[in-house]
Formats: structure tokens, sequence, C-alpha cells
């Protein structure tokens, strides 16, 4: 039997008029987000998952 993997809410962000987002710090400092970096969006299991992509 697999374990689940382990959730921890990060953070929150409302979305603006103008259908933007703000990474909160604790998810910036966390995975070490800079200015600059390209971040992708996933659906999984009908979850939206936020990653920092890896290409450039």
């Amino acid at each position: 039997m697999s374990k689940d993997p382990k959730r921890e809410i990060l953070g929150m962000s409302t979305i603006t008029y103008k259908f933007q987002v703000t990474i909160p710090k604790k998810v910036r400092e966390k995975h070490q987000l800079k200015i600059g970096d390209t971040v992708v969006f996933v659906e999984e299991d009908e979850r939206i998952v936020i990653a920092k992509s890896t290409e450039y």
C-alpha cells in the first residue's frame, strides 16, 4: 500500500481582476524562486499544480 504524499499549505493568494496571483513569500523562499524564473501550471487529477520550470 502506498503512502499519500505529505501535504502542507504554504500560503494563499487571490486572483486579481487581471487574473494575476502573487506567489506567497514562504513559497518563494522555500523553493528559491527569483525574479525572471518561469513557472508551469500542470493539471493533476483535477488539481492545478504550479512548479518551477526546468527548461529555459
